[in-house]
């Protein structure tokens, strides 16, 4: 998986070999394999492309959408939004929350669409297209008792560099802000802060309140609010929006259902095989598969005892029975052979005997029996034909013999007998 984004989201991919990337890869969806920036030619080739749109660029909305059919959904969302965003809607690309749909009260995402639109196109030019795209910051879960005035509602900040300039993008269930940082004393946000979702989280800090930095801007960050930062690396941020499961590649940016299926596959797969929660689950699995193993192992072990045993057993008693054959390589074949040889000394018919054979056809056909004006004989095969008898009969015949014991192969022509065992 190859995970980017925009270094300065004010730089259009127009701007060519200038535009650059963030970017990280990872093989489990858990751990970065490698991370770097560059311009989009020179990215790593990957089948599973996830970008991620910096903080900057998406505005969050929530919105009651009356139940209407799909195709009408975004002329409804251009009304819902036309009085909430600065921009003409037509221009705006929107996105809905995962699971979300018409007749809910959700977050729609918005951001600008010729804009998206280019990046898109210049990563499909460079040979890395798209097949997802996740914010960089989203709505937190709403709990049972979130207000704007309650101090225990989760929050989430992050404090970044973006185009050469320190933000606090801060994330709580009531929506998403993001304010400049200015290393000017605590408390030092820019003018933008007033009216944003800050004042509550920052005045009451409570467990539910993660405070998150990029290295490059954690002390920066300490200094302007006054508070101790985790630090999150850039690529590591980067892996945890792909972790999410927000996809704004919806309406006209939409990927084929085919294309979404094979994306939650991937999605559930890496999850299934990497992530911690999942751990018990391949333990259990790997040691189903190993009992599974062990058990196949001992059955076969016992099945082949079996079958030795029979067989030394079939070799004594040959050796026994004909004290003169001191090789033994097909045990039942040999005592056949020398039973049979027993009986030609005595005098005795066997089974491959031609007068045995003709007492077989005379036995298998009374009454109105088939007559062959022709027959040929080497040991332990019959052949006749010449029947004066039409071809029914003649197969007729056949199957009698056949529910006798005996091997009858007819081809139109000439019938062919021989004993069941040679």
């Amino acid at each position: 998986m190859l995970i980017l984004t925009p270094s300065d989201f004010s730089v259009a991919p127009a701007s060519g070999p200038t535009a650059l990337l963030d970017w990280a890869t990872s093989t489990d969806g858990q751990q970065v394999l490698d991370h770097g920036l560059c311009a989009a030619s020179l990215l790593p080739r990957d089948d599973d492309v996830v970008l991620v749109l910096p903080p900057r660029v998406v505005s969050w909305h929530r919105l009651a959408l009356p139940k209407v059919a799909s195709a009408k959904l975004r002329a409804v969302l251009d009304g819902l939004l036309e009085d909430r965003v600065l921009s003409d809607t037509t221009e705006l690309h929107y996105a809905l929350e995962p699971g979300g749909k018409s007749g809910q009260t959700v977050w729609v995402a918005a951001c600008h669409k010729a804009w998206l639109q280019s990046w898109l196109q210049a990563l499909e030019a460079a040979g890395r297209p798209v097949s997802r795209i996740a914010p960089a910051v989203w709505p937190l879960p709403a709990s049972a008792h979130t207000t704007p005035d309650n101090p225990t509602a989760p929050s989430l900040h992050w404090a970044h560099d973006e185009g050469g300039q320190a933000w606090l993008a801060s994330a709580n269930p009531l929506g998403v802000s993001c304010t400049p940082l200015r290393d000017s004393g605590p408390n030092s946000l820019g003018e933008s802060a007033s009216g944003t979702l800050l004042p509550p989280s920052t005045s009451t800090p409570t467990e539910a309140t993660r405070w998150l930095a990029d290295p490059a801007v954690a002390s920066l960050a300490e200094r302007a609010l006054d508070q101790r930062f985790e630090l999150v690396p850039r690529p590591q941020w980067l892996l945890q929006c792909a972790q999410s499961d927000w996809n704004l590649a919806q309406f006209d940016l939409s990927l084929s259902s085919g294309a979404r299926r094979g994306q939650r596959f991937k999605q559930q797969l890496r999850r299934w095989r990497s992530a911690p929660a999942w751990r018990p689950a391949r333990w259990g699995l790997a040691a189903l598969v190993a009992v599974q193993l062990v058990g196949l192992n001992g059955a076969a072990w016992s099945e082949r005892s079996s079958l030795d045993a029979k067989q030394q057993a079939l070799r004594q008693a040959l050796q026994q029975g004909f004290p003169q054959v001191s090789l033994v390589l097909d045990a039942p074949l040999q005592m056949r052979r020398e039973l049979t040889r027993l009986q030609q000394a005595s005098g005795t018919l066997s089974a491959g005997d031609l007068e045995t054979m003709l007492g077989a056809l005379a036995q298998a056909g009374p009454g109105d029996l088939p007559v062959p004006t022709t027959l040929g004989y080497t040991p332990g095969e019959g052949r006749f034909s010449g029947w004066r008898a039409s071809e029914d009969q003649v197969r007729t015949l056949q199957q009698r013999l056949e529910q006798n014991g005996w091997r009858a192969r007819f081809d139109g022509k000439e019938l062919t007998l021989q004993p069941t065992e040679r």
